[in-house]
């Protein structure tokens, strides 16, 4: 699965919407929206860790490496 997919299977199982996201990320809605939709594919570092951490969950989970969704995010 990918990155994209796996952010907003995430985010809508925490029902909350892109603006909340992107809010928190610190990026535009539209950013986020790109995310998700992998026309953006190649998300830096930095946003992947904040998005695990706004999703609760991991950067693993996110990029595909690990199918928990809520494990414990690393300190």
């Amino acid at each position: 699965m990918r990155i994209g997919e796996n952010i907003k299977r995430r985010r809508q199982e925490l029902d909350m919407t892109l603006e909340d996201v992107a809010r928190r990320v610190g990026v535009s809605r539209q950013t986020m929206s790109r995310y998700e939709t992998g026309v953006i594919g190649n998300i830096p570092g930095e946003k992947i860790e904040a998005l695990a951490r706004v999703l609760n969950t991991t950067p693993a989970f996110l990029m595909g490496w690990e199918t928990a969704s809520e494990a414990e995010p690393s300190p």
